[in-house]
Protein backbone atom coordinates (compact mmCIF):
# COMPACT_ATOMS: atom_id res chain seq x y z
CA UNK A 1 0.00 0.00 0.00
CA UNK A 2 1.50 3.37 -1.11
CA UNK A 3 2.36 5.87 1.58
CA UNK A 4 0.21 8.66 2.16
CA UNK A 5 1.86 12.58 1.38
CA UNK A 6 2.76 14.09 4.81
CA UNK A 7 2.43 17.84 3.82
CA UNK A 8 4.59 18.69 6.95
CA UNK A 9 6.88 15.93 5.83
CA UNK A 10 7.58 17.65 2.61
CA UNK A 11 7.67 21.33 3.97
CA UNK A 12 10.81 20.40 6.34
CA UNK A 13 12.52 18.62 3.47
CA UNK A 14 11.54 21.89 1.19
CA UNK A 15 13.30 23.96 4.05
CA UNK A 16 16.47 22.12 4.19
CA UNK A 17 16.79 22.14 0.06
CA UNK A 18 16.41 26.08 -0.24
CA UNK A 19 18.55 26.64 2.65
CA UNK A 20 22.04 24.29 2.12
CA UNK A 21 25.00 25.08 4.07
CA UNK A 22 27.18 27.86 2.94
CA UNK A 23 30.51 26.45 2.05
CA UNK A 24 33.55 25.95 3.92
CA UNK A 25 35.56 28.45 2.41
CA UNK A 26 34.01 31.45 1.24
CA UNK A 27 37.07 32.66 -0.56
CA UNK A 28 36.39 30.39 -3.71
CA UNK A 29 32.81 31.64 -3.97
CA UNK A 30 34.42 35.47 -5.70
CA UNK A 31 37.11 33.96 -7.90
CA UNK A 32 34.66 31.33 -9.13
CA UNK A 33 30.86 33.24 -9.76
CA UNK A 34 29.93 31.37 -12.54
CA UNK A 35 30.14 27.76 -10.53
CA UNK A 36 27.81 29.35 -7.92
CA UNK A 37 25.30 30.34 -10.31
CA UNK A 38 25.54 27.07 -12.04
CA UNK A 39 25.37 25.99 -8.06
CA UNK A 40 22.56 27.71 -7.43
CA UNK A 41 20.34 27.08 -10.42
CA UNK A 42 21.04 23.26 -9.71
CA UNK A 43 19.82 24.17 -6.45
CA UNK A 44 16.64 25.57 -7.19
CA UNK A 45 16.01 22.81 -10.38
CA UNK A 46 15.78 20.29 -7.16
CA UNK A 47 13.42 21.97 -5.46
CA UNK A 48 11.07 22.57 -8.83
CA UNK A 49 11.52 19.26 -9.29
CA UNK A 50 10.95 18.00 -5.50
CA UNK A 51 7.55 20.27 -5.61
CA UNK A 52 6.50 18.66 -8.95
CA UNK A 53 7.06 15.43 -8.01
CA UNK A 54 4.84 16.28 -4.47
CA UNK A 55 2.30 17.64 -6.80
CA UNK A 56 1.79 14.75 -8.66
CA UNK A 57 1.76 12.30 -6.04
CA UNK A 58 -1.30 14.24 -4.03
CA UNK A 59 -2.76 14.90 -7.54
CA UNK A 60 -2.62 11.05 -8.10
CA UNK A 61 -4.00 10.32 -4.35
CA UNK A 62 -6.39 12.47 -5.07
CA UNK A 63 -7.20 10.78 -8.12
CA UNK A 64 -7.17 7.24 -6.67
CA UNK A 65 -9.79 8.39 -3.74
CA UNK A 66 -12.21 9.62 -6.37
CA UNK A 67 -12.16 6.66 -8.24
CA UNK A 68 -12.66 4.90 -5.49
CA UNK A 69 -15.64 7.45 -4.44
CA UNK A 70 -17.33 7.09 -7.44
CA UNK A 71 -16.93 3.00 -8.13
CA UNK A 72 -18.73 2.79 -4.41
CA UNK A 73 -21.28 5.20 -5.73
CA UNK A 74 -22.04 3.10 -8.97
CA UNK A 75 -22.36 0.17 -6.54
CA UNK A 76 -24.57 1.20 -4.38
CA UNK A 77 -26.26 3.15 -7.31
CA UNK A 78 -27.22 -0.53 -8.94
CA UNK A 79 -27.95 -2.26 -5.59
CA UNK A 80 -31.00 0.80 -4.59
CA UNK A 81 -32.37 -0.28 -8.57
CA UNK A 82 -31.94 -4.10 -8.04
Amino acid sequence: MPRQFDPDEFAAAMRQVKHPKAPADSSNLQAEPLKVEEWQHSEEFKVRVIAARAKLKLMRDRSEALQDSLQEFRFRQSRMRA
